[in-house]
Parts: C-alpha cells; structure tokens; sequence
C-alpha cells in the first residue's frame, strides 16, 4: 500500500502542477476580485499539497498501519451503497431543493455508510448542511436550488 500511496501521490502532483502551469496562463486575480484562472490555480495547489502530504503520510507510515480500504468481501457494496445516493443527490437537488436534499444526502451517509451514532449523524448533518448553506448562499452569493418547498 505504501508502494501505490507514494505512485499515487507522484501521479496527483504531476497533474496539480500542470494545472498550476495552464492556469497561471490566464489572469489569476486576487482574493477580492479573481479571475478566470483563481479558482483551477487555487485547486491545483491544494492538490498539489495534499499530494504532498500522502507522500509523508505513505513514507512515515509503517507496515502494521496499512489501510485496508476496499478490501474484503463487500468491498463494493460500500462504494455502490456511496455513489447511488451521489448520484440521486444530483438528481433530486433541482427538485427537492438543496437543504433537504442535502439533510438527506448528508444523514444517510453519516448515519449508514460512516456508521455513527444518531446524535453524531443528526448533529454533523445540520453543522455541514448549514455551514454550506453559509458559505455557499450568503458569503458566496451563489444561487442553491430552492426546490418545490422554497427552503
């Protein structure tokens, strides 16, 4: 695992540093008043950090730690039971609205595919859905889908 980790990590920061590369091309901007190339120059960094830090996490980490992530026999359950809600979030926001939709969304995967306890699931899902709410509709202005309850 430490092997794919390290190839992993070398893969994601040849491609955040092509995209530092391609978006530096474009006018950048500033935190106030950004450009058309702010937002892909600002991912690609973070990628390229967190790549950055996979390569310390795979390097400093030793044999007995190793992650045993989609390994065993419902190994793709997980994912299906993940990308099936996913997919019905991108569906059903238009329709429900985004604050149901993702109270709904968010539950879900806090309370079954994470496997907390109610109180964690019903706390973390209000915290993120309207955190996201807060930086999303008012600090942001970007318009959510209100959805037939006009939430």
């Amino acid at each position: 695992m430490k092997r794919f980790d390290r190839i992993n990590s070398i893969i994601w920061l040849l491609i955040a540093l092509f995209f530092i590369w391609q978006s530096a091309m474009i006018p950048v901007g500033g935190v106030h008043k950004p450009g058309p190339g702010f937002m892909p120059f600002w991912t690609a960094v973070i990628l390229a950090l967190l790549s950055l830090l996979l390569w310390i996490d795979a390097s400093l980490r030793k044999p007995e730690e190793e992650v045993k992530f989609l390994s065993g026999a419902g190994r793709w359950s997980g994912v299906i039971w993940t990308v099936v809600p996913l997919l019905a979030y991108a569906f059903l926001v238009e329709i429900l609205g985004f604050i149901i939709c993702t109270l709904i969304l968010l539950f879900f995967l806090f309370r079954y595919i994470g496997q907390e306890k109610w109180w964690v699931a019903i706390a973390g899902t209000f915290l993120v859905t309207i955190s996201a709410h807060l930086l999303f509709k008012v600090a942001l202005k970007v318009q959510l889908p209100y959805g037939i309850f006009r939430l």
